[in-house]
């Protein structure tokens, strides 16, 4: 497996999207590793950000008590 350069990861992932601006973009940095995450939204949706992120922090929550 050869180690791709961030640039060239970013750059793949743009060339893909390049018809839509992302509607949101993450920057962290995990042991020295940079992630850049662009966030994509359906427009068509039934379901609000809102209403994913509340899922996910309910499935967190009930996760975290099984291993108490």
């Amino acid at each position: 497996m050869t180690k791709t350069t961030t640039t060239e990861t970013h750059q793949a992932m743009t060339a893909t999207t390049a018809s839509r601006t992302p509607d949101g973009t993450l920057h962290t940095k995990i042991d020295n590793q940079p992630f850049i995450v662009e966030v994509f939204f359906n427009p068509n949706a039934t379901e609000t950000f809102q209403d994913k992120l509340l899922r996910v922090i309910l499935a967190e929550e009930v996760r975290a008590t099984c291993y108490r």
